[in-house]
C-alpha cells in the first residue's frame, strides 16, 4: 500500500511541470481525490442503471410506448473496433454525441470540427473519445424534458469522462517522457482537441474558473503547435475553434452585457438619436453557460435587426430618419462588449485582435449603425446624406471582406454566420451607398456566395436590380440625383415561382403626391 501511494505521488509530481495544455489543468489535482471516490460511486451505479435502462427500454418496446423525441435512444452498432472495449451506455452517449451534440455545439462554434475532427480523432484517441462523452452526457442531461433520478448519474458520467479523458493524457504523455522523445506534433493536435472539448463543456456547465484553466493552458500549446502556421484543414479548425471560445468566455464572464430589457430594442415611438442612451446597469441572475449563448444569439437577432429588417419571406429597408432608441442602446452594447473582450484577450495572453472574427463583426455591426444615427440626426436627413460617409462604408466593406474571407476552401465560413451577419450588413451598405466602387465590391462578394442558398441569391439579385434603377441613365462615376435614389425598399421572395418582387418609392414623389400606393413602383424579377 505504501509503494502504490509513492507511486501516485511521484506519477503526479513528474507531470506537475509539463507545459502540455490541459494536463497542466491545477484543478485535475485539487479533485483527483474526490473524482476517486465519485468514480467508485459512478461504477457501481453504473452497472445497476445500465441494466434497469436495458429492462426499461425493452419493456418500452414491447408495450408499444413513445419516448421523447430530444431523448429517444438511437442505434448503436459495433461498426467500428474502438467500440469494442465501450459498455453500451458509453457507445450510447457516444452516438448521442455524433448525431445530436455535434450538431448542437455546430450552432455556437465551427461546424467542421464538431462533426468532423472530432469524430475522426476519436477513432484511434481514447482522451478525445472520453472528452467526447462527457460533453454529450452533459448535453443529454441538459435536453432532458423533466428531471429524473438519472440527473446525477449524467453529472457524475460527465465528471468521469472528464477525468478519464485528462487520465488518457497524463499516460500517453508519460510513455513519451520515457522514451525520452519531444512530444510530437500529433499528440500535441490530440491535447488540443480534448482541451478545446473539456473548455466547452466546462462553459456549458458554467465553470468559467474551469473554463479559464483549460483555455489558457490550451492556448499557449497551440502557439507552440502552429508555430509553423499550418495553413491545412486541422490548423484553421483549432485557430478558428480558440478564438470563438475565447469569445464565448469573454460572454459569459459578463452576463449582465447581455441582460434582456425588450423594452429598450422595440420602442414603438420614434425619437431623436441626438442624446446617447447609456445601457442601463440590469443584474442578471446566475446562468449556465449555454443560457449566456442563448442570451447572446438573441442580442444578434435584435442588432441584425437593426441593420436591416429580414424574414424568410424577404427584407425591407426604411428612409433615413427612420431609426429607433433602440440603435443607440444596441451600439453602446457593441462598444463595450468589444471593450470586454479586448479585455479578456489581453489578460489571457491569447489572440491578437486581427486574428478574432468576433472584432471584425462587432465592427461591423457597429460601423452600419453608427451611420444610421449619424444621418438620423443630421439637419435635413435625406438620401444625400449618406455621401458624407463615403470612408465608412469602405471600411465596414473592408471588415465585410475580412469576414466572409476568414474560412478556406476545406474549411469555409458557415452559410448560417454568412446570413446572420455578413449579408445584411451587404445588403444594406448597397442600398444606401451610391458610390459606384463601392457597389462594385458588394456585388463581387455577393456573387461569391451566389446559387449556394435561394435566400442569398434572391436578396442579391434583388439588390443588383435596384442598383441597375438608380444608375439608369447615369454616367459611370457621375454622382446619382436624389430624384433617382430610393429611399424606401421592400422586397418579397416566392421561391415555389423563383421569383422576387421588388418595391420601392423616390423623395420625388413625395413633393407632390399624397396617395401612398401611387408612390410605390414595383418590379418581378426571376432567377
Amino acid at each position: 500500500m505504501h509503494g502504490d501511494e509513492q507511486s501516485k505521488r511521484k506519477i503526479r509530481s513528474e507531470h506537475s511541470n509539463s507545459r502540455l495544455g490541459c494536463i497542466t489543468c491545477k484543478q485535475c489535482n485539487g479533485y483527483l481525490q474526490i473524482i476517486d471516490k465519485r468514480t467508485r460511486e459512478w461504477r457501481d451505479s453504473e452497472a445497476s442503471g445500465l441494466a434497469n435502462d436495458q429492462k426499461k427500454t425493452a419493456l418500452q418496446s414491447r408495450r408499444g410506448l413513445t419516448v421523447a423525441r430530444s431523448v429517444a435512444a438511437v442505434p448503436i452498432p459495433l461498426g467500428t473496433a474502438y467500440q469494442a472495449d465501450l459498455t453500451w451506455g458509453e457507445r450510447w452517449h457516444l452516438d448521442f454525441y455524433r448525431k445530436r451534440t455535434a450538431v448542437r455545439c455546430s450552432q455556437y462554434f465551427q461546424n467542421s470540427f464538431w462533426d468532423g475532427l472530432v469524430l475522426q480523432i476519436c477513432e484511434q484517441h481514447p482522451a478525445v473519445r472520453h472528452a467526447a462523452i462527457a460533453i454529450s452526457a452533459h448535453h443529454y442531461q441538459l435536453e432532458r424534458a423533466q428531471l429524473s433520478r438519472d440527473e446525477n448519474r449524467e453529472s457524475l458520467l460527465a465528471l468521469h469522462h472528464s477525468t478519464q479523458a485528462i487520465t488518457c493524457l497524463r499516460e500517453s504523455l508519460a510513455r513519451e517522457l520515457l522514451s525520452r522523445d519531444k512530444s510530437s506534433r500529433t499528440h500535441k493536435q490530440v491535447v488540443l482537441i480534448t482541451c478545446i472539448i473539456l473548455t466547452t463543456l466546462a462553459l456549458f456547465q458554467g465553470d468559467l474558473s474551469a473554463s479559464r484553466y483549460h483555455l489558457v493552458s490550451g492556448y499557449k500549446l497551440f502557439k507552440e503547435w502552429d508555430v509553423h502556421k499550418d495553413e491545412g484543414s486541422t490548423g484553421l479548425a483549432l485557430r478558428q475553434l480558440f478564438a470563438q471560445i475565447h469569445v464565448h468566455w469573454s460572454i459569459c464572464n459578463y452576463p449582465e452585457l447581455f441582460a434582456e430589457d425588450p423594452e429598450l430594442f422595440h420602442d414603438k415611438h420614434w425619437v431623436s438619436p441626438n442624446t446617447t442612451v447609456a445601457p442601463p446597469k440590469i443584474v442578471t441572475p446566475p446562468s449556465s453557460g449555454i443560457e449566456q449563448m442563448h442570451r447572446v444569439e438573441q442580442f444578434v437577432v435584435v442588432v441584425t435587426g437593426l441593420i436591416l429588417e429580414a424574414s424568410p419571406c424577404g427584407y425591407n429597408i426604411k428612409s433615413a430618419s427612420s431609426i429607433g432608441r433602440g440603435a443607440a442602446v444596441a451600439l453602446s452594447k457593441l462598444r463595450l462588449w468589444r471593450s470586454r473582450l479586448m479585455s479578456s484577450l489581453i489578460e489571457a495572453d491569447s489572440l491578437a485582435p486581427d486574428d478574432c472574427d468576433a472584432l471584425k463583426l462587432i465592427a461591423l455591426w457597429g460601423g452600419i449603425i453608427d451611420i444610421k444615427l449619424a444621418v438620423a440626426s443630421s439637419h435635413k436627413p435625406n438620401e444625400m446624406v449618406y455621401d458624407d460617409y463615403l470612408d465608412r462604408f469602405q471600411r465596414i466593406i473592408k471588415l465585410a471582406h475580412a469576414v466572409a474571407g476568414s474560412g478556406s476552401n476545406d474549411v469555409p465560413l458557415s452559410l448560417f454566420v454568412y446570413r446572420a451577419s455578413v449579408l445584411p450588413a451587404l445588403l444594406w451598405s448597397g442600398a444606401k451607398c451610391r458610390d459606384w466602387l463601392v457597389r462594385r465590391d458588394i456585388c463581387s462578394l455577393l456573387d461569391e456566395w451566389t446559387g449556394k442558398d435561394y435566400w442569398v441569391s434572391a436578396t442579391t439579385l434583388s439588390l443588383k436590380r435596384l442598383v441597375d434603377m438608380e444608375s439608369k441613365g447615369i454616367k459611370q462615376g457621375n454622382i446619382i440625383p436624389e430624384a433617382a435614389r430610393a429611399d424606401f425598399i421592400d422586397v418579397k421572395i416566392r421561391p415555389e415561382e423563383s421569383k422576387v418582387e421588388l418595391r420601392y418609392h423616390r423623395p420625388r414623389y413625395m413633393l407632390h403626391l399624397e396617395n401612398d400606393c401611387v408612390r410605390w413602383e414595383s418590379e418581378s424579377i426571376y432567377y
